[in-house]
């Protein structure tokens, strides 16, 4: 375990223009003062310094707006530590700078957390393993005049932000419970909550689902983009493919009607040819002449068999290539009308299939496609969001279970420990009793390590010293963590007799543990001899700062003020 040993408090205020230095003997240092003089406002400002607020603060000295510097060790490593309202510097002992803060509960107490080995885990009141604040490691060594000799455990304000912590702290301080419980503890109560989440969350998730999953049933169309842009894909290549099609029928088409006329020029041809030939023919035959003079150049032709053969076999020829170009005429309008017919067919197909185009385009609107989109995008995020959050479960369950292994080990050693903590505890209160007068209480008293003290009168002051004096007998011994300075401000509660007030004086002055050092804040020292430093504060009221130390002491917060603004 460490100790802690504070060397010198230093308190300036600017306002007033004046300030205090105060040294501490390593073992005892014994304030001496009657009542508004300042000596409550030097023991309350100790541990205020280290972020533990006192439960009250005299109005007089908070309107001076003090500022405090103190300066201590840690196994004899050397710190100095600056307030400044909720400003908080740390510097070595040589005034290098280590750190600022300007909050407690997440700034200042992890810091001081690691300086000091406390390792104390407490749950929050939202369920989450916290570092508790600094009043909670100084809580077993500091005795306030304004609470703590009515109840134990409550010397610092807003010490409720946490359930349970009573027994948790005695349990933490006296060593029946240490660092590595409440290290493994924090994780159980981690890995507890990760679980609850985890389950909570895919409760909902599952929730939501469920409702996605009907509303994407209910949908008439697929909701699968690569699906729908396939199939419009296909169409759009078939219409191509017909499209190119329709443009070779028309082209055969063009060819075909073009050989049609042609073959329609050459039957006009061969039709008037022949009837000329024909008329020739029946010219001869009825003329009778032998010699015949051609009307146009007056040249005499013979009109004989063979000349009128000739004609004749011209006849006939011209016969043949007309029907052979009615033949064509016929084949070629047989052509022309099946090519219509593919070219029907073929529109037909392109115009289905660019109804059908044209309707799977416009089947889904851009708010559906959006909405259905969003659906589906929704179900797979929370699909795997749904995966994820088992996967944590899993593993938060998994770790749960082991951790609880390694708690109830770690549980079955404290509860050893706390037995024999008990009976060494219930020794020293009982002789604490005895040496103040406290008579014995029932049993349980003694069987716990966090009674409740009931007494009246000034009898319970003195209780409540010899129950706080046997845990910090406990405390020297075990903690797993740092030893602070015993501070106790004003035992002289409720009346104390002229008999008893001497006593408890004379318990303080022996009783105080080995190897501790100690703060005591008394009205008069009633010829008791105290082995230490004895300060006595000014006999005028409210005149505890002085103009005296004003400039030693500002110059001192000047420079390490102004070394951690340049370096914070």
């Amino acid at each position: 375990m460490k100790h802690l040993v504070i060397s010198e408090l230093l308190i300036l205020s600017d306002k007033e223009g004046k300030a205090i230095r105060l040294s501490f003997d390593r073992k005892l240092t014994v304030i001496v003062g009657a009542n508004n003089t300042g000596k409550s406002t030097i023991i309350k400002s100790i541990y205020h310094s280290f972020g533990a607020e006192p439960v009250r603060q005299h109005p007089r000295f908070k309107g001076a707006e003090p500022k405090t510097l103190v300066k201590f060790s840690a196994d004899d490593v050397t710190y100095q530590l600056i307030r400044d309202g909720s400003y908080f510097a740390i510097f070595s002992g040589e005034g290098k700078f280590l750190k600022s803060f300007n909050r407690v509960t997440d700034g200042l107490a992890p810091y001081l957390a690691n300086l000091f080995d406390f390792g104390l885990v407490l749950a929050s009141r939202e369920g989450e393993p916290t570092v508790p604040p600094p009043a909670f490691l100084f809580l077993p060594f500091y005795m306030d005049q304004d609470s703590s000799w009515v109840t134990a455990w409550s010397a610092f304000d807003r010490l409720y932000q946490f359930t349970g912590w009573r027994d948790s702290i005695v349990e933490y301080h006296t060593g029946i419970k240490d660092n590595a419980y409440y290290r493994t503890n924090a994780e159980l109560i981690t890995a507890r909550g990760q679980f609850s989440d985890a389950v909570a969350s895919e409760d909902g998730v599952k929730k939501v689902l469920r409702r996605l999953e009907s509303d994407i049933a209910a949908a008439s169309f697929s909701l699968d983009p690569a699906i729908y842009g396939a199939r419009i894909e296909r169409m759009l290549s078939e219409s191509h493919n017909l499209a190119t099609t329709e443009r070779t029928f028309k082209s055969k088409l063009t060819q075909l009607h073009s050989e049609k006329s042609l073959q329609n020029t050459r039957l006009g041809i061969a039709q008037k040819a022949l009837g000329e030939i024909s008329q020739d023919f029946n010219y001869l035959v009825k003329t009778g002449e032998q010699e015949i003079e051609c009307p146009t150049c007056g040249t005499n032709y013979s009109n004989d068999f063979a000349v009128r053969f000739a004609i004749a076999s011209d006849e006939d020829r011209v016969v043949e290539f007309i029907a052979h170009i009615t033949a064509e005429l016929a084949r070629i309008d047989n052509e022309i009308q099946e090519v219509y017919q593919q070219y029907a067919i073929a529109q037909q197909q392109a115009e289905s299939i660019q109804g059908v185009l044209n309707e799977a385009q416009g089947e889904l609107t851009l708010a559906e496609v959006i909405e259905s989109e969003g659906r589906r995008a929704a179900d797979n995020l929370l699909t795997a969001q749904l995966n994820q959050l088992g996967e944590i479960r899993t593993t938060a369950e998994t770790k749960m279970g082991k951790l609880k292994d390694e708690v109830e080990v770690l549980n079955v050693r404290s509860r050893s420990l706390r037995a024999d903590r008990i009976e060494e505890y219930a020794d020293v209160l009982r002789k604490n009793f005895v040496s103040l007068d406290v008579q014995l209480y029932a049993r349980r008293v003694f069987e716990e390590l966090n009674p409740y003290l009931f007494e009246t009168g000034s009898t319970l002051p003195r209780a409540l010293l010899a129950y706080q004096f046997a845990i910090l007998e406990l405390i020297a011994k075990y903690s797993p963590s740092t030893v602070c300075p015993i501070v106790i401000d004003s035992p002289n509660q409720q009346g104390q007799d002229r008999e008893h007030l001497p006593q408890i004086l004379r318990f303080l002055a022996t009783a105080q543990p080995v190897g501790t050092q100690m703060v005591l804040g008394i009205e008069s020292e009633l010829d008791v001899s105290f082995p230490g430093t004895i300060f006595k504060t000014p006999d005028r009221k409210y005149s505890l700062l002085s103009e005296h130390d004003f400039d030693s002491v500002h110059r001192e917060f000047h420079d390490l003020m102004q070394l951690s603004i340049r370096q914070s």
